[in-house]
């Protein structure tokens, strides 16, 4: 008897352990809510998602309101061998209120870590770097 209930109790972890979910790689995401420095006075929230076999970047702006643009370089980034290597680059400005987002299409799924970086500067010449911000990673 205490064998069969042995045999039993294996039998239900074993069922029990092929039933296990993980989370749709289409729902994965990444966000941060990172200031870009005082000199902005405002918080940037930079996420990364994947939507199908894309990768969409999305930036908001809050805090301090300003009349002028924020011009920014976002970067897809892959960790390869523990570090991040960019796989894909968009730019663009920003304003308040007005968020941005770009579209990475035909992203390979390697089932490794992605993020987003934002790189902000104080120009459409993209030469002055204001600030950097990242989102969280997610695995695609």
């Amino acid at each position: 008897m205490k064998k069969m209930y042995i045999v039993m109790l294996i039998s239900i972890i074993g069922i029990t352990g092929l039933f296990t979910f993980t989370p749709s790689a289409s729902a994965a995401s990444g966000c941060s809510d990172i200031s870009t420095g005082s000199e902005f006075q405002r918080t940037f929230k930079v996420c990364g998602k994947d939507s199908g076999s894309d990768v969409v970047g999305t930036i908001t702006l809050s805090g301090y309101q300003s009349i002028s643009k924020t011009y920014w370089k976002m970067d897809l980034q892959r960790s390869v061998n523990g570090s991040y290597t960019t796989i894909g680059t968009r730019t663009g400005y920003i304003d308040f209120g007005s968020p941005s987002s770009r579209t990475f299409t035909g992203v390979a799924e390697k089932n490794a870590k992605n993020r987003i970086k934002v790189t902000f500067y104080t120009s459409s010449s993209y030469s002055t770097v204001s600030g950097t911000v990242y989102s969280g990673y997610w695995y695609r």
